[in-house]
């Protein structure tokens, strides 16, 4: 099995993470001054998972050749 690029792996956990805390945020505590806290942190972590999945592409395209 193909080892996964930390990127990924960070963007992931973080989108997940994310969207876990916010959801909890928004329904379970009604706090509505947290959904701008969180429109600054996804397009971090979405940053970071495009980038992982960049690396992934690439070393998926290099190793078919090798």
């Amino acid at each position: 099995m193909n080892k996964f690029p930390p990127l990924f792996i960070i963007g992931t956990l973080g989108m997940w993470i994310t969207s876990s805390l916010h959801m909890f945020f928004t329904l379970l505590l009604s706090v509505s001054s947290a959904h701008s806290t969180f429109y600054v942190i996804y397009p971090t972590f979405i940053t970071f998972l495009a980038i992982g999945f960049g690396i992934m592409l690439n070393t998926g395209k290099e190793s078919k050749f090798n």
